[in-house]
């Protein structure tokens, strides 16, 4: 392991340190590993503070409010695509 990723993890010496905030925060959140799962806002909020942690809350609320459009965006998409030699003005 290098050092940027030791210190990621909150372990600069190599040695197993106690569970702080940053590094629950990059097993919790931070890992590409986690990419599935719903936002651990309570500790982003304790972490970096009420404006940071009602940012991302509302990021991943204004995420899940544009699935349904996207998924109608592609549908009309994939209609247009397939009717567009039966459209002939």
């Amino acid at each position: 392991m290098n050092k940027v990723h030791l210190w990621l993890q909150g372990d600069i010496e190599g040695v197993n340190a106690e569970a702080n905030d940053r590094k629950l925060l990059y097993e919790e959140w931070a890992s590409y590993s986690v990419f599935y799962k719903y936002q651990p806002i309570g500790l982003i909020r304790k972490y970096f503070g009420e404006k940071v942690g009602l940012y991302f809350a509302w990021l991943g609320v204004y995420t899940q409010m544009l699935i349904p459009a996207a998924i109608v965006g592609v549908i009309v998409f994939l209609y247009g695509c397939a009717t567009v030699d039966d459209n002939i003005p």
